[in-house]
């Protein structure tokens, strides 16, 4: 029998030849996958729709979960392959999109107070920014500055090694302040 070492009682509870149940895993790990929605997809997605999108795949792949991961690195996958498909998805909508917009009027900011303006616009370019980076490279700055998470844990959700994602995070932070100082309009 192997038990896999997390923390959720649901992955202790289950042994490689018998997947956890739907209900478990989401009452478990719902309010992380939107999370992780929330932060791989930025502003312009619907968190609530992708995650249901998430465990509706779940929903089909658990049965075959054998446990040869940790089922929080397998439910990362999932969801960072859904995030990455779904903004596709809504890029290419806004591109097609944006010329019909481009005549109708914007929504008044005139009620919103400065700081809730200031803290939308700060919000607005960070995942500007992050649009410009590659899938890995969302994936480890949003696990890491915006999550909080820990080497090993970064390791463990991306299945790479540990050496890997000190390498991973270097590099990630690099392009972000690259771009980061071309949206600032420090360089070309």
């Amino acid at each position: 029998m192997r038990v896999l070492t997390e923390a959720s009682s649901v992955t202790e509870a289950f042994d490689a030849a018998a997947a956890p149940e739907l209900a478990a895993v989401y009452r478990e790990h719902a309010m992380t996958v939107a999370r992780w929605v929330a932060r791989l997809g930025g502003p312009l997605l619907d968190v609530e729709d992708v995650t249901h999108e998430v465990f509706l795949k779940v929903q089909r792949a658990l049965p075959h979960f054998r446990g040869e991961a940790q089922l929080s690195t397998w439910l990362f996958s999932l969801t960072a392959n859904t995030v990455r498909t779904r903004r596709r998805t809504e890029r290419f909508r806004r591109f097609f999109r944006a010329p019909l917009e481009r005549g109708l009027e914007v929504a008044d900011d005139s009620e919103l107070a400065p700081a809730q303006l200031e803290q939308q616009d700060r919000e607005q370019q960070l995942y500007r920014v992050l649009d410009h980076l590659s899938d890995r490279d969302r994936q480890v700055l949003v696990l890491f500055e915006l999550e909080g998470r820990s080497g090993r844990e970064v390791a463990d959700l991306l299945d790479v090694q540990l050496e890997r994602v000190w390498v991973l995070r270097h590099r990630a932070r690099a392009r972000f302040a690259e771009h980061m100082k071309r949206e600032l309009g420090g360089g070309e």
